[in-house]
């Protein structure tokens, strides 16, 4: 089977872009979350949560170069 990579326009690379910037705001969100809980007892949920927020930036960046460079 051969696989082809989506087109660099369109609405793979639009869908790509956007699901990367949900993330990217999410991960803010979660990064001042952790910020606030710093030395109280939500501390270690909060940098979990932002843990898990910064591999779905990554799976998401790299979806979007794939679909960009078909790399």
């Amino acid at each position: 089977m051969i696989g082809t990579r989506p087109p660099r326009s369109g609405e793979v690379h639009d869908s790509a872009v956007e699901r990367l910037e949900v993330a990217q705001r999410e991960q803010s969100r979660l990064r001042t979350a952790a910020d606030h809980a710093r030395g109280t007892v939500g501390e270690g949920v909060a940098l979990a949560r932002l843990g898990e927020a910064a591999d779905r930036v990554a799976a998401r960046e790299a979806w979007l170069v794939w679909v960009e460079r078909g790399v």
